[in-house]
């Protein structure tokens, strides 16, 4: 009797062991099936949650609670231009901290923070710069969905689409935006292939004197408020993609500006290229990077006009082969107050790992600015070895 008893107590044992390891087998199978459902393929347009930058490539297993840290780092040898002398040194360009995740089925949010930028408080919103996002989000059902918080505002092309962490330099509209604002954005996403959206934000994080100064023929807007409207669009199967955006932005009384972004991108299995263009018409002079704008902070009727070409290949999965082209206009009404700007990039990148968002490269930047104003042409050239890691950490 007493073996009997043992022999049960050890098959019971036993099977609750059993039981215990193939549940964790079917824990197991679940976390990858769900790594498979969110791992969707380039071509998508990959709409985990609207509003999220859909490029990033995040394929998180905790859903409530996903712990990034964005980082970009590299050594950079520095060409010399007219008598300048050659330099070297090591840079970190990007280190950003970002929580996000889904509460439920239908709450999400997300908070993106630069560890490298000042963190006072802005004048208007009350919000440091450093930090980029801080949102949640709201699935009304499988088609609406309502966001509200400091957020990307939502404009279109795919160089302002991409994770900062993997561009290598910016254009100067890019550069001079102020696109992380506190607001609100409906989306409606009526299929796979389609995502419009409505956002409403502030115009900009601090107060209007703080830029513009106290003008007495200009009266600060009593809605300082951008509204855009954005389609982001996936088509022929994911042949062709698009980043579509319009908007309009009170700077002050009377003075609205207006901004267009178009990205329309090529997806083939081993080539993809993309095409953005980016205009802005600023009655007000927002951007601020023709060659007088430093000297006047209130410039009106100012044109600007960006255009980036980029393509990439590659040869085998782990190596990315791209080149970029830059050309982009500055100007307003004043004689000669105008900038002529060229980029061209090129290089390489390695990725060992399938399942880690890390890159090795080799890139070549150049930029050639032209200043019609003094008749001066600044060139900067760099060859920078680093690597981009998007680590996740939790």
């Amino acid at each position: 009797m007493k073996r009997l008893i043992v022999s049960i107590v050890f098959l019971s044992t036993a099977v609750a062991f059993a039981q215990e390891d193939l549940q964790g087998q079917i824990n197991q199978l679940k976390s990858e099936l769900e790594q498979l459902k969110m791992s969707r393929p380039t071509q998508a347009l990959m709409l985990e949650s609207p509003s999220m930058p859909q490029t990033e490539g995040e394929n998180p297993l905790n859903k409530k609670f996903n712990l990034f840290f964005n980082f970009q780092s590299s050594f950079d040898a520095l060409l010399p231009d007219e008598g300048d002398t050659n330099k070297a040194e090591f840079k970190a360009r990007q280190l950003r901290l970002e929580m996000r995740g889904d509460i439920t089925d239908r709450i999400f949010y997300r908070f993106r923070h630069r560890l490298n930028k000042p963190n006072a408080a802005t004048s208007l919103d009350n919000l440091a710069k450093a930090t980029d996002m801080l949102y949640a989000g709201f699935r009304l059902n499988d088609k609406w969905a309502l966001t509200v918080g400091k957020m990307c505002q939502t404009w279109g092309g795919f160089e302002f689409d991409l994770n900062p962490m993997n561009i290598y330099e910016y254009t100067d509209f890019i550069e001079n935006m102020d696109n992380f604002m506190l607001g609100g954005m409906i989306t409606f996403a009526p299929n796979a292939n389609h995502e419009f959206n409505l956002q409403i934000t502030d115009v900009r994080n601090a107060k209007f004197s703080d830029i513009y100064g106290t003008p007495a023929d200009i009266k600060a807007s009593k809605a300082p408020l951008t509204y855009i409207f954005n389609w982001n669009g996936n088509l022929f199967d994911g042949v062709l993609q698009t980043r579509y955006a319009v908007g309009l932005q009170s700077e002050a009384d009377g003075y609205n500006n207006t901004m267009v972004m178009l990205g329309t991108k090529l997806n083939l299995p081993k080539f993809q290229a993309y095409f953005d263009y980016m205009r802005a018409d600023e009655k007000l002079d927002r951007l601020k990077y023709t060659p007088n704008s430093s000297a006047d902070p209130l410039l009106k009727d100012a044109k600007y006009n960006s255009l980036v070409l980029k393509g990439e290949y590659q040869p085998i999965p782990m190596l990315n082969v791209f080149a970029q082209g830059i050309y982009e206009t500055a100007e307003n009404s004043l004689a000669n107050n105008k900038m002529v700007g060229l980029g061209y990039f090129a290089g390489v990148e390695y990725m060992p790992f399938k399942d880690q968002d890390l890159r090795f490269f080799l890139a070549y930047i150049g930029r050639s600015r032209e200043n019609k104003l003094t008749d001066n042409t600044v060139n900067t050239n760099r060859i920078s070895l680093g690597m981009m890691y998007r680590i996740k950490a939790f």
